[in-house]
């Protein structure tokens, strides 16, 4: 019974590993993409979602048997002491600024992006091509690393008996995977909802970002440049 109890407990942490790994910007544009182009979505996604979920069993058994602990520590020491570099810091601040004025002058003297060139629908594209999105999105970026890692500490903590330990990392698996379907789903069988998305995402796709980024770099900027002369870094 306190075994079960435990098994409970764990399932739902792990369901919740599972979609913060599960949901990545890059699948859930791709899926949205083979929807909007109306071509057969299902054979995709199921490749995409193979590649992420051998990406993520590939990460969960590498750390069963290492502990990326000391190599942690020892990169945050050396990040620690280059963050504290005070010259690198005016460097970087002046240089997040120049970068701003570069992206500002080209939406100025560019007032207008190139206009975007649909790719033609294809009926056979190459299968490998989402599996290896899938399969790279599993370990890029700052979650994937450590949440498989505590997902593999999650796991192993129920116990020596390999049957609890396996349904919980199915169950895992499971929920990793089915944000993709359900979109699929929805947009076939919900057609209001699906207009609505490829509305969004053609506005999204025809968005004019550089104000945005060259305001994201001036502010990122300025930050920078005031720890250095204020906080005497």
């Amino acid at each position: 019974m306190p075994e079960l109890l435990k098994w409970l407990g764990a399932v739902p942490v792990l369901l919740g590993f599972a979609l913060t790994v599960g949901i990545n910007p890059s699948t859930s544009a791709a899926t949205v993409d083979v929807l909007v182009r109306r071509t057969r979505w299902l054979p995709r996604v199921c490749w995409m979602t193979g590649g992420l979920a051998l990406g993520a069993t590939l990460l969960f058994v590498l750390f069963l048997f290492v502990n990326p602990t000391t190599f942690v520590e020892d990169v945050e020491g050396r990040v620690t002491r280059v963050v504290r570099d005070r010259a690198l810091d005016a460097v970087a601040g002046a240089a997040l600024l120049a970068a701003a004025t570069a992206v500002a002058a080209w939406r100025l003297l560019r007032p207008g992006l190139p206009p975007r060139r649909r790719r033609p629908v294809r009926g056979h594209e190459p299968a490998g091509v989402y599996f290896a999105l899938g399969l790279t999105s599993s370990f890029t970026g700052f979650t994937p690393l450590p949440v498989m890692y505590l997902t593999g500490r999650v796991v192993s903590s129920l116990g020596p008996a390999w049957l609890p330990q396996l349904v919980a990392y199915l169950l895992f698996v499971c929920v990793l995977v089915a944000p993709y379907f359900a979109l699929g789903l929805a947009w076939t069988h919900l057609p209001a909802l699906a207009s609505r998305i490829a509305a969004g995402f053609d506005r999204l796709q025809r968005w004019d970002y550089r104000w945005a980024v060259a305001g994201f770099l001036a502010v990122a900027g300025a930050v920078v440049l005031g720890l250095v002369v204020f906080t005497g870094r």
